[in-house]
């Protein structure tokens, strides 16, 4: 009686061993593979208005309900020091854009209007301007131009660069944070949740 138990105790240990090990594998090979975007990021939402009170637009043309382009559009954003700056173009653009997404659902692996994640919701507000940046948020930094002088309307990263939003002026930027907030404008580092990585511009803005 007392060997048949040793044998099932050992038996036991050997299988718990087994699982632990083909878990441990799992694992690595998770943390090993490539998504669209990476953990979940928290932060604490800075305060917006219906309207606006960091960015005035004024166009000729409408802003489609879709997220399309606005052509001839301008903004006047505050920059991180405060002082005002008139933006015209592709700038005022991406940034018009950027507002029009808050309110809009995470959404993971998500690129479509107001169902994204962050590297999805940073590629689809550029392509509406004929700019093509990949949905992955590691390449992303590499397709890049590194900046010490942000402006609106360039790309900021946080998170180790697993999280990744548009800069709108006044150390705040855009970004769909996780499923519980969805897209929303905070402070670059989210309150103190995100450590700033760096921050990038588009050759051409």
């Amino acid at each position: 009686m007392a060997k048949s138990t040793a044998r099932h105790m050992a038996a036991k240990k050997n299988n718990i061993a087994r699982n632990a090990g083909a878990a441990a594998v799992a694992g690595a090979a998770l943390i090993g593979s490539v998504a669209p975007a990476n953990a979940f990021a928290v932060a604490t939402p800075a305060a917006v208005d219906s309207t606006p009170t960091l960015v005035d637009y004024a166009s000729s043309t409408s802003y489609s309900t879709n997220g399309a382009a606005v052509e001839n559009t301008t903004a006047t954003v505050k920059t991180q020091d405060s002082k005002t700056q008139n933006l015209e173009g592709k700038r005022a653009a991406i940034v018009a854009g950027a507002y029009d997404g808050i309110g809009g659902s995470y959404v993971w692996g998500g690129e479509s209007y107001k169902a994204w994640d962050c590297s999805g919701f940073v590629s689809y507000v550029f392509a509406q301007q004929g700019i093509n940046l990949t949905s992955y948020t590691y390449a992303m930094a590499g397709e890049l131009t590194p900046t010490s002088n942000p402006q609106p309307g360039d790309i900021v990263f946080t998170n180790g660069y697993a999280h990744v939003g548009i800069y709108v002026g006044n150390g705040e930027m855009i970004s769909a944070l996780n499923p519980g907030q969805g897209t929303l404008k905070t402070s670059v580092d989210g309150g103190g949740f995100m450590p700033v990585d760096g921050y990038y511009t588009v050759a051409g803005l």
